[in-house]
């Protein structure tokens, strides 16, 4: 009998494990399929804009996946750059096996006024995590950036009734207030692909309509983006708290200086 019951038992475990094994590939698959059409439509806007160059990435930081979290955490990075745009970083980060990030970094040259866009999408089964953040330490004024910024702020106010994800109290010093931290849910996807695919194709123009600075301005950008990456490595985000884990201190200063926002 106790045999008989061990044998039932085994079956209904191979069982669950095959049900968690479908049900992981589904959700893996649908946060793919979200993964693909924001990727798809960012490399096609930035090189139909840009002439674009690859930027050579350390082996190591190519593809992180650590055995010590035994592979959970998988990032992949492709890194370009072009004249006006000093670093194009697109990463595919896999979580847990089914949670699927959408990371596009874009740190623009000194030598123009313009702030860095970062944008994650998360896709967690039918939940997303929607966020994008306009990055302007320098607060430098100029009517080109305010065009952006006001066709900006038009798109964001579309997702004025989705709950907010909570930000840390650093962050106000550094963002635009068109910036979006929301959360949201598969049957959204198709607006708020649209507000990132408008959002991005005012950032570009803004790209393309900036003029260069004089050298006092332009180390005002340089330096703002530094202060706001030491303040981020000194106090901490989602991200960089993940990759201190994966990497160690030493590392994780490394990628994230000179991998994802590509500072000199």
């Amino acid at each position: 009998m106790f045999l008989k019951m061990l044998k039932y038992l085994g079956i209904i475990i191979v069982l669950l494990v095959i049900l968690v094994v479908i049900i992981t590939s589904v959700i893996r698959s649908a946060g793919d399929r979200m993964y693909a059409r924001y990727d798809n439509y960012a490399r096609e806007a930035l090189a139909k804009n840009f002439p674009l160059q690859p930027h050579p990435i350390k082996p190591e930081f190519q593809y992180i996946a650590p055995w010590k979290a035994l592979k959970m955490f998988q990032f992949r990075v492709d890194s370009r750059q072009a004249d006006r745009l000093a670093r194009i970083n697109n990463i595919d980060a896999t979580m847990f096996l089914f949670i699927k990030m959408y990371t596009l970094l874009l740190r623009p040259s000194y030598d123009y006024n313009l702030p860095m866009l970062s944008v994650d999408i998360i896709a967690m089964g039918g939940k997303r995590v929607y966020v994008m953040e306009v990055i302007d330490p320098a607060r430098i004024d100029d009517a080109n950036k305010n065009a952006c910024y006001d066709t900006m702020r038009k798109l964001s106010a579309e997702l004025i009734n989705f709950a907010p994800v909570p930000t840390r109290d650093w962050y106000k010093d550094f963002l635009a207030d068109v910036s979006i931290h929301i959360n949201a849910k598969s049957e959204d996807d198709d607006k708020l692909l649209a507000i990132f695919q408008a959002y991005l194709d005012a950032y570009i123009e803004m790209v393309k309509n900036a003029h260069k600075l004089d050298p006092e301005k332009s180390k005002k950008v340089r330096d703002g983006f530094e202060l706001y990456v030491s303040t981020l490595l000194g106090k901490g985000g989602p991200a960089v708290d993940v990759f201190k884990k994966l990497l160690g201190p030493e590392k994780q200063q490394e990628y994230i200086r000179t991998v994802m926002f590509g500072l000199d």
